[in-house]
């Protein structure tokens, strides 16, 4: 799944919870993993449920759903130079998003799942967030996901 750098940006700035949004599903639509239409559907669905894809202190996992444009199942990891309000009481502001394209709601399980091992891990999070390049993020996630197989 994190096969290529091109599916990470590390330090990207955005000025609020859209735009932050906008950049973590950029690589998924940019590289055939979702259509463009998914970014509308994380934007509709947060506005109609709220940020609902904020799961820990300062992480999100931006989503939609499978028929509102995903077409593989694919994630893209982009880290914040300053994080932004997403408006989670418990979880703002959000400086990591691992946006998520998911075609089942299977794949999608297996996907969380994944995820959630780097969640619970202090140091690898704390790594993550020093990461000033994307090669370096790449090589990171790529160590954690070859030990996650």
């Amino acid at each position: 799944m994190l096969n290529d750098v091109k599916w990470v940006q590390a330090c990207r700035k955005a000025a609020d919870w859209r735009e932050a949004v906008a950049i973590a599903v950029d690589p998924l639509i940019v590289y055939g993993s979702a259509q463009a239409a998914y970014l509308e559907g994380v934007i509709t669905n947060t506005l109609a449920w709220g940020p609902y894809y904020v799961v820990a202190p300062g992480i999100a996992l931006p989503h939609a759903r499978p028929e509102q444009g995903a077409i593989h199942n694919q994630i893209a990891v982009t880290t914040l130079q300053q994080p932004v309000t997403f408006g989670h009481e418990d979880c703002d502001p959000v400086w990591l998003l691992i946006a998520l394209s998911a075609t089942d709601a299977e794949r999608h399980i297996a996907t969380i799942q994944r995820i959630s091992q780097w969640l619970g891990d202090d140091a690898f999070i704390a790594a993550l967030r020093q990461a000033k390049d994307d090669r370096a993020l790449f090589q990171l996630l790529k160590q954690s996901f070859i030990r996650s197989e």
